[in-house]
């Protein structure tokens, strides 16, 4: 290849190479703040819990009467569900092993027959590992197709035509790759191939890492040699630089394997594998030119250090990127274990073959660096011998661990694809050679949990939760088995699990289920200090809302006022749904804020902030109104109209509308009979409170038809038979005082509507109902429209002589008298005898007159 600095295609794919580099190291850095939260998130479980509210409307002899209604109070708690299968990792690491591929298949033809072979070799083994024999396509056939023709393309520019152009090279091997990629898509009769691909196929990019971690861990040590040795005055403060410097280089990884093995407890930011990699990668990039220099053998330097290099650098850190983003944690301690092992071998080894080798140098003021790679006395051979047996060393001391936990990390990529195409039994079993290979590890057997979970297997599930904590992270599996605990009933159990969570009281997660906990064992005090401690550190939403759901159940001694006041900023639905409740539960109303809705489809905590919103005996709101006339409207509502509709009926009955109150709550008692007991009991309070004493009582007797509390039903009875309330129903006195005020300025359109809202408004006022009905005839009021006010004012107050004498007389002028006929038989059933035979002569007088 000819000035392939000059090469437009060569500059392109060199950007390109660095730029996967320069991608796959944010990545991987994300994982750093962004852990396992896509692959397994935290979710909110919302339980509605209905505490009695009791809604006052009058009092008779001084004792409250009105009704009990449940409003709804939200408690939230944090737990998590089954493990995500993430796609976009693994198209990145797919696609990045495809590009290092065609990379590793042109570089290769440039190397002597040697080095071809042996490179030829190592990717025949990668390929056995790629899982194309998982495909389903000619059976093993395609895994070997793609074996032959990998061999046959490279050693076709590597020995026949040696002289084909880079470009040429460049477009067979994307080509070949392409080929068998499409193939694979396409051809592949199983479901998602590209990831049943990468899953099986995961030993392979792991591999090509592998080799590039040991590749680059010991150009660490190099620098270091350099930075200690070059400007030191004198060659005795070179050496003990040098011998301070590695020492310490070398302790730091020392640190890190006991780490990792689980002798000490390390946990610093900057002493990290992955930051240890890192370096390694920066430094093995500038030092690779010095390092090959040794090779006696004519080598690409320009491909392997500008393609080759980021090429392999950006696999590994992809790999590493996909372990952690997929909370792959067999796979992740994996690899940390091989940066850590490898690096380590090789700053003991190069420590050593330093000091033998370069001590003369070094005392003589030498610059003993620019001769890192070509020892006298110890050889770097003999040197890079010595790290593999020590690394063989190490692997014997570990017990084989990171070859197991690689082959458990696999499993665990089928496990959670498995998942993915909702196959639980193929999962299962993936997931249990998973903990063959690594039995602590968090994946498989939270994986295993959920599982057994979902198959009622309270036992194993259980195992599987408790052997998922050993090493996890976070408290997310502690706090599965807490939720897990709940939804079985045993809450002893999930608050004794949630006391031992280590370090509880340093996650506001813990502490506020553990603040639940407390709640629903009666420990109102334990659960207070908890919740009051997560709300100082951190007051979110959450916090926020049970800490009002808390304080519910212990208001009379709180300054609810300010409580309110401090709630007031928060914008959730949880958060306002319990703020009301605890206003409703004092008889405080605060300021209500709706929030425009943008869908008339309600979810269930607005449809509960709404309701609640209404729960009160003493206002109303019209916006509230009209917010709920939309969502009544709405299909899709058609599950929680009931809560809906009775919504509407507090609010129009706060508002005056008593007709509309008592339609709605026909429609209620005709829609949802199982509650006709409540509505019966509601139509009775406010029947009397209207003054129809009577109907009070047919409607309480209602009320016990349907099994409504047979003791509220007595007592009611009996406060119902003192025919008095120590509080006068306003009715219409008002609406005619405003009517008496404005009507000089109304046109006559405008009297007749408003004379008929009156008509229409409260049945149970009969002296200002027939006055309306006086004044819409004294303006000419159809008598057909005179008809339908008086039809609807008796359907309301069916036991009203004066509205049923008015309704009869009506029905003659209408022409109607067989509904006068109708009524009359209607009226002899409570009305006294002298009112009926008077009420049935006029009646009787009025149609011979029209006849």
């Amino acid at each position: 290849m000819k000035n392939p600095k000059h090469h437009q295609l060569f500059n392109f794919l060199n950007r390109f190479c660095w730029l996967t580099v320069v991608i796959a190291g944010i990545l991987l850095l994300s994982t750093f703040f962004i852990g396992d939260e896509l692959t397994l998130p935290w979710i909110t479980s919302t339980d509605f819990i209905k505490t009695p509210l009791f809604l006052e409307y009058f009092s008779i002899d001084g004792k409250p009467m009105g009704f009990h209604l449940d409003q709804i109070v939200i408690w939230q708690q944090f737990k998590t569900g089954r493990f995500l299968f993430l796609e976009s990792p693994a198209y990145i690491l797919f696609s990045l092993t495809l590009i290092s591929f065609v990379v590793i298949t042109v570089t290769i033809t440039y190397l002597e027959r040697f080095w071809y072979l042996v490179c030829a070799g190592i990717m025949v083994f990668v390929s056995i590992n790629f899982g194309l024999e998982e495909l389903a396509i000619g059976d093993h056939y395609f895994s070997y197709a793609f074996i032959g023709s990998f061999l046959i393309l490279s050693y076709y520019f590597q020995s026949i035509k040696p002289n084909s152009s880079f470009t040429l090279r460049i477009a067979a091997s994307l080509i070949l790759f392409g080929a068998f990629t499409l193939a694979a898509i396409f051809l592949s009769p199983i479901a998602h191939p590209t990831f049943v691909w990468l899953s099986y196929g995961l030993l392979a990019p792991l591999i090509l890492a592998i080799l590039y971690i040991f590749f680059v861990a010991g150009d660490n040590f190099f620098y270091l040699f350099k930075i200690a040795t070059q400007n030191a005055p004198t060659g005795k403060n070179a050496l003990f630089h040098f011998l301070i410097i590695g020492a310490i280089y070398i302790l730091v990884l020392a640190l890190l394997f006991l780490n990792l093995t689980g002798r000490i407890s390390l946990d610093l930011i900057l002493l990290h594998p992955y930051t240890i990699l890192l370096v390694s990668v920066v430094s093995g990039y500038y030092v690779l030119n010095t390092k090959l220099e040794v090779v006696k053998a004519e080598i690409p330097m320009i491909l392997i250090k500008n393609l080759l290099y980021p090429a392999l650098a950006a696999l590994a850190l992809a790999v590493i990127f996909y372990a952690e983003i997929t909370a792959n944690d067999s796979l992740t301690l994996a690899i940390k274990m091989v940066i850590v092992t490898t690096h380590l071998a090789f700053a003991v080894v190069y420590y050593v073959y330093c000091f033998m080798n370069f001590t003369p140098y070094l005392l003589a003021n030498e610059p003993a660096w620019r001769a890192f790679f070509r020892g006298e006395k110890a050889p770097l051979l003999t040197a890079r011998l010595g790290t593999i047996l020590f690394l063989a060393g190490t692997l014997f001391f570990l017990e084989y661990r990171p070859y197991y936990q690689i082959k458990a990390g696999r499993y665990n990529a089928l496990g959670a694809l498995s998942e993915k195409i909702e196959n639980d039994l193929l999962a299962e079993q993936y997931y249990k050679q998973s903990l063959f290979y690594d039995y602590f590890n968090v994946r498989a057997n939270y994986g295993l949990a959920m599982i057994e979970k979902a198959n009622g297997n309270p036992a194993q599930a259980t195992k599987r939760f408790k052997e998922s904590l050993f090493r996890s992270k976070n408290n997310k599996p502690a706090l599965a088995l807490a939720q897990y605990y709940s939804d079985q009933d045993q809450l002893f159990k999930k608050l004794l699990s949630l006391k031992e969570i280590e370090n509880a009281f340093d996650d506001q997660r813990v502490i506020n289920n553990l603040a639940v906990a407390h709640y629903e064992f009666a420990h109102l005090d334990t659960a207070l200090m908890l919740m009051d401690k997560a709300y100082k550190d951190q007051p979110t939403s959450i916090i926020a809302s049970n800490f009002l759901a808390l304080d519910l159940a212990i208001k009379d001694e709180l300054d609810v006022d300010s409580v309110l006041l401090a709630t007031a900023n928060f914008e959730d639905y949880s958060t306002r749904t319990n703020r009301q409740a605890l206003a409703n539960s004092l008889g405080i109303q605060p300021e209500l804020n709706l929030s425009t809705s943008a869908d008339s489809f309600l979810l269930l905590n607005e449809l509960y902030f709404l309701y609640n919103s209404s729960l009160n005996s003493k206002s109303s709101n019209q916006a509230l109104i009209e917010r709920l006339n939309r969502h009544i409207a709405y299909p899709r509502n058609i599950a929680i109209k009931d809560y809906l509709m009775l919504s509407k009926v507090i609010q129009l009955y706060n508002s005056g509308e008593v007709n509309e109150t008592f339609y709605l709550l026909d429609q209620l008692i005709a829609s949802y009979s199982q509650n006709t007991g409540l509505y019966s009991y509601m139509k009775a309070i406010w029947a009397y409170q209207q003054g129809a004493h009577e109907l009070g009582f047919v409607f309480l007797g209602e009320a016990q038809s349907y099994n409504y509390d047979r003791n509220i039903i007595a007592a009611t009875y009996s406060d119902f038979l003192s025919k008095t309330i120590d509080q006068t129903p306003a009715g219409l006195q008002e609406k005619w005082a405003q009517f008496d005020a404005t009507q000089g300025d109304l046109s006559e359109e405008e009297k007749k509507a408003f004379l008929m809202d009156l008509a229409n408004e409260n049945a149970f006022d009969e002296a200002g109902t027939l006055k309306a009905i006086e004044a819409l005839r004294a303006i000419n009021t159809p008598s057909d429209e005179i008809y339908e006010a008086l039809r609807k004012a008796i359907s309301i107050n069916k036991r009203s002589t004066l509205l049923y004498e008015a309704y009869i007389y009506q029905t003659s002028d209408a022409g109607l008298p067989f509904f006068g006929t109708s009524a009359l038989e209607t009226l002899s059933t409570f009305a006294s005898k002298e009112a009926f035979e008077r009420i049935k002569q006029q009646f009787e007088q009025k149609e011979k007159l029209n006849q």
